[in-house]
């Protein structure tokens, strides 16, 4: 790689590394980077290595600006008099430094310090709880709650009714938030429900009845992503003001990330996001924050037992002899996208809100009220993204929320419907057209979806069966790697989704509304895809349809999704699965990818390839059975598997002409 010169005076470098638009690798401001020199003609390093710190950087345009007075000596040495090297004008702003690098960058270890330091936290409190005589056991109920735990759950309001400030709430969700604002659980509450059932949208009523409830109430509320933390920031901004609500970041965010939106409830220090002033911070209602960047708090001594232990120091150095309960700060913890979180990093926030170990120090601890916990996510969809084979063998790609589901409590108590909202009965649907819920609908969610959504149509000859909106292009032209099968494209599908597009926007007018390229989404499970994809539709002046992995997309949607599958050769499907990458037996970055759509779904793929796996061969039997898939001919037995009551009572004729 090749530096150039931003700052002489002040030792400041920039270095282009295209794959930081798609965070791969993901580096953050702080973080430090390795540069080796390279002898070229020689082909092997020179020995001469140089540390560098991330100063800023411009994702959009791929550049990286790095400090190193390390390489600016060295280049002194080598291109002039090292006496008078700062003098010299050689290299000028932008200009090319004629010494090519390997560079390297260092993870960032922080985030795993801070899960570890949480986990050991949560770990001392269940310690001493267990070994307690008090019933003081509020970690072992949150992560290991037990059938016996129920009881009792207390009202907080006597008004037994609310009225939602968000009137297209259906009667479930009303439920829910009911449910949860004018009670105290013992243990935490599940929010579960497929794509497009409205989680977030209850989720963020629930904060608005709590703070309306319960006038002393201080809300946590988080999620695994900046972009998902953003989405609630921006939910919520229009019913409460900047002094009631504090959009919390880390220092090393940079500005363009943010929503302009939502720029105005972020606090903002010498050109940097901060914390507020403490008692700035006290005063607000609702901090809006990432599970990470939850350790902001945590280091600030922001939480509920830090807090607790200054208040019981200042009060009983003022009143020696008077008993009184200490009440928690934080009355509740709100995560949403929970099954995208792995369990340690859920645990920051939790460390963060769960109150003091109570001792015999600690008067009247039975009057004190407890913190809640809320979890809203699918653990049908994609989890925690883990790199390590390691980790994923020791379960960490299993979310607390997946976890918790899986307890006696929550699995067969009999009054675990309770605690369990939007789980059970069929489920209303906001986002997607009948035909699109019909696989996921079989596959994942045990055939409970009911199709709700009020969509535009779209009009394309490319349709078998215009009453379908959903096909599957068949594709057999070969992949291939980059960087040494550090990731995959494949040439025919992008011609195929190319000519797609084209052929879209072309009947657009035809659409209800007029389709444009902004209402279409194109997904892929590599990036390489990602980036072959994008500069071929920049080519075509096509750049305004929007590209991404299956990741950046969760909680995400369009009129239109067209997902590439990527992979044909089936020799890799081996290392894909060890590496957890790729569409084939990836259950839940399939489900998250077929479920995006609002009117149209075109998946491009081998269907050779995919039908190894049980997931993907229900659904191409789906497209075959209702006449669907276009492409080279399947081998594939329709054996009747997965056929959903959506599809069975919408088409019967279709149905009983296969059969």
């Amino acid at each position: 790689m090749h530096v150039r010169v931003e700052n002489w005076e002040q030792a400041e470098f920039l270095l282009f590394v295209a794959g930081i638009r798609e965070n791969s690798p993901y580096i953050e401001i702080g973080d430090l980077i390795h540069l080796r020199e390279v002898l070229v003609d020689r082909q092997k390093g020179s020995g001469n290595a140089f540390e560098g710190r991330v100063m800023a950087l411009q994702k959009r345009e791929g550049l990286i600006h790095f400090q190193s007075p390390h390489l600016k000596g060295h280049i002194q040495q080598h291109f002039g008099h090292p006496t008078i090297g700062h003098t010299f004008s050689q290299f000028p702003p932008d200009a090319d430094i004629p010494i090519v690098f390997n560079v390297s960058f260092i993870m960032n270890a922080r985030p795993l310090f801070m899960m570890q330091a949480a986990a050991s936290a949560i770990v001392r409190d269940l310690f001493i709880n267990f070994n307690s005589t008090l019933d003081d056991r509020l970690g072992a109920r949150w992560l290991f709650p037990e059938p016996t735990d129920m009881e009792p759950v207390t009202r907080v309001s006597a008004d037994g009714t609310i009225e939602c400030l968000d009137s297209g709430l259906n009667e479930e969700q009303q439920s829910a938030v009911s449910s949860i604002s004018l009670h105290r659980s013992p243990v935490p509450y599940l929010i579960s429900g497929p794509p497009g059932t409205g989680k977030t949208r209850t989720l963020v009523e629930i904060v608005l009845q709590i703070l309306r409830v319960q006038p002393e109430a201080c809300i946590l509320l988080c999620a695994p992503s900046n972009p998902a933390t953003d989405t609630l920031a921006l939910r919520l901004r229009h019913s409460l003001k900047p002094n009631e609500m504090l959009r919390l970041n880390d220092r090393n965010r940079t500005f363009a990330e943010i929503p302009a939106e939502i720029m105005q409830f972020c606090y903002i220090e010498d050109s940097f996001f901060a914390l507020p002033p403490w008692e700035t911070l006290m005063r607000y209602r609702v901090v809006v924050c990432s599970c990470l960047d939850a350790t902001v708090l945590v280091t600030a001594q922001c939480t509920n037992r830090s807090l607790a232990e200054l208040e019981k120091s200042v009060v009983h150095t003022l009143h020696p002899h008077r008993k009184q309960a200490i009440s928690p700060h934080w009355t509740h913890l709100l995560i949403d996208e929970a099954g995208q979180a792995s369990e340690p990093e859920a645990l920051i926030p939790i460390s963060v809100v769960i109150g003091p170990v109570r001792g015999e120090s600690w008067e009247n601890a039975a009057d004190v009220p407890e913190p809640q916990l809320v979890l809203c996510g699918d653990f049908n969809q994609l989890g925690p993204n883990l790199k390590s084979e390691a980790a994923r063998a020791a379960e960490l790609d299993v979310s607390l929320l997946e976890r918790l589901f899986g307890r006696p409590l929550y699995a067969n108590h009999s009054g675990a419907r309770a605690r369990i909202v939007m789980s059970d009965s069929p489920l209303q649907n906001y986002r997607s057209h009948p035909a699109i819920l019909m696989p996921p609908s079989a596959i994942f969610y045990d055939d409970t979806l009911e199709p709700c959504a009020q969509n535009g149509t779209i009009v394309w000859p490319g349709l078998p069966n215009p009453d379908l909106p959903l096909v599957f292009l068949g594709c057999a032209t070969a992949d291939a790697s980059l960087d040494e099968r550090a990731s995959w494209f494949n040439p025919g599908e992008i011609d195929k989704l190319l000519e797609t597009i084209k052929s879209l926007l072309k009947n657009g007018g035809r659409c209800i509304p007029p389709l444009r390229p902004t209402d279409i989404g194109v997904m892929a499970p590599w990036r390489g895809q990602v980036w072959k994809i994008r500069e071929r539709l920049r080519k075509s002046g096509l750049s305004a349809v929007d590209v991404g992995t299956v990741e950046d997309y969760q909680g995400r949607e369009r009129r239109v999704v067209i997902i590439s599958c990527v992979r044909s050769s089936a020799r890799f499907l081996e290392e894909d699965a060890k590496k957890g990458l790729g569409f084939v037996f990836e259950r839940k970055r399939m489900n998250v990818a077929i479920t995006r759509a609002k009117e149209l779904l075109v998946v491009i793929g081998n269907g050779v390839v995919l039908q190894r796996d049980p997931y993907w061969k229900a659904f191409l039997q789906f497209t075959l059975r209702n006449k669907l898939y276009i492409g080279p001919e399947l081998d594939l037995e329709l054996d009747g598997n997965y056929i959903s009551r959506l599809e069975s009572v919408t088409y019967p004729v279709i149905l009983i002409v296969c059969v």
